[in-house]
């Protein structure tokens, strides 16, 4: 008797505990309406949060949704998801674009971030594909938290000479033990950035300048922001894997990211020119340790944990193409997530009439 007490005592502390410590990453969260300007980019963190990249309100929110369906393994494929967004938005598909994808991996429902243009007049939402199907999610009237990019570029900056740096003030976002890790601009010298933001948050947002050898330009370049990255660890050892424009893939190790200096990242491989690396995942599958990366010209290419991480760094003027890898032509990605232990998400372009498809596809196949 007195062993089944002190079992319930100690249940009921950890359960207690435990609690606790989901409260606390919600606590200074305030309820209203976040009031975003822009919705850019979407992350998944623990316990429902969902992180919102704003860049031109250059700020981070984090999002308590509340989005607590229990997860189940139905099938998503939804041809012309851009058209049925664009009617839900009273819009057509040309005036939409779906900037981003995301997975909550507790409930297994799909989040988009959607922006619609009229001319100068740009409308940001939030869509869920759910069990009650698609549909527009709000976001009034939730718990939230936000901080500000001190170091976002400056308002008349540019970047290639034509696009409005600010535009890449966050171009890609994961959380990962406690950090908001983000890829983009900043308003230094060397401006392409990886930024870790402490969360719950706080003000002390470290900034790190980095550096690439680019195969394809055949240059080391300080400007070109990162497109896609993923962090991922490898013998206890957290590392960043990025993709940039055109398409070198690079890696950094996450303790180097201090702030202290620009740091030079590792080129590991070069995909292929006229290309964006639009979506980036790692998983493993029946004991093998891949990695995707999605591509707007050359679909998908796979790797191996092992060959990206044991890989030598191709520097200037090296014109290798780097690692061995895998071609998988589904078509032209646009987005792409890790879905469930037997499937990944993409959404597919058709180049044809412009349209776009979100699809799932079978690990058994890739």
């Amino acid at each position: 008797m007195k062993t089944k007490i002190l079992f319930a005592i100690m249940l009921g502390l950890a359960l207690t505990i435990t609690a606790k410590e989901n409260n606390s990453l919600k606590d200074g969260f305030t309820f209203g309406n976040p009031d975003m300007i822009s919705i850019k980019t979407i992350a998944f963190g623990p316990d429902n949060i969902l992180f919102i990249g704003d860049n031109d309100g250059m700020m981070i929110y984090a999002i308590d949704i509340k989005d607590d369906a229990v997860k189940s393994s139905t099938i998503v494929d939804l041809e012309g998801i851009d058209v049925k967004i664009a009617s839900a938005m009273g819009a057509s598909s040309s005036e939409i674009k779906i900037l981003d994808m995301a997975v909550n991996p507790k409930s297994g429902n799909v989040f988009f971030a959607v922006r619609r243009e009229q001319g100068e007049k740009k409308l940001s939402a939030l869509f869920r594909i759910s069990s009650e199907g698609l549909k527009e999610f709000p976001l009034e009237q939730v718990n939230f938290s936000k901080t500000k990019i001190e170091d976002a570029p400056d308002a008349d900056a540019k970047i290639y000479k034509k696009w409005s740096s600010r535009r890449f003030t966050i171009t890609d976002m994961h959380y990962v033990n406690g950090e908001v890790l983000i890829s983009g601009l900043s308003n230094k010298e060397f401006s392409s950035s990886l930024r870790r933001v402490p969360f719950p948050f706080s003000k002390d947002i470290i900034t790190t300048n980095v550096q690439v050898y680019h195969v394809t330009h055949k240059a080391n370049e300080t400007h070109s922001p990162i497109v896609r990255f993923l962090p991922k660890q490898m013998d206890n050892e957290w590392h960043i894997i990025a993709g940039y424009t055109c398409t070198p893939l690079v890696t950094f190790k996450l303790n180097q990211l201090d702030g202290n200096k620009k740091l030079v990242g590792k080129t590991i491989a070069e995909i292929g020119a006229g290309n964006l690396p639009l979506g980036l995942i790692s998983y493993t599958y029946k004991g093998l340790d891949n990695v995707l990366v999605g591509n707007s010209r050359y679909s998908i290419t796979k790797f191996t944990g092992n060959d990206i991480f044991g890989a030598k760094s191709l520097e200037f003027p090296s014109k290798e193409k780097g690692i061995k890898r895998e071609r998988i032509d589904v078509g032209s990605i646009a987005h792409m997530s890790d879905f469930s232990n037997d499937y990944i998400l993409v959404v597919i372009e058709n180049k044809e009439d412009k349209s776009f498809d979100l699809k799932m596809i079978s690990k058994e196949s890739l």
